[in-house]
């Protein structure tokens, strides 16, 4: 039994260097929300640019999660 180590999208596809790429920023931002030492103007804009990447993640089906716990 092979198993693949090419990152998928949520129907298995393989993913381009783009999409790895875009999932890559998506999981920083998250991470970034998710901290609670960082200064109100950035913890906004952060949260901001969380919710776009979620839109564009989600519609490329490479996730699939809703950010209400950290506050988007």
């Amino acid at each position: 039994m092979t198993t693949s180590t090419t990152p998928e999208d949520l129907l298995g596809q393989p993913l381009s260097p783009a999409e790895q790429e875009l999932l890559g920023a998506y999981e920083t931002l998250k991470q970034l929300a998710s901290r609670d030492d960082l200064p109100p103007c950035a913890n906004s804009n952060i949260r901001k640019a969380l919710a776009a990447l979620w839109q564009a993640t989600n519609d490329l089906n490479l996730q699939y999660e809703q950010l209400y716990d950290l506050g988007v």
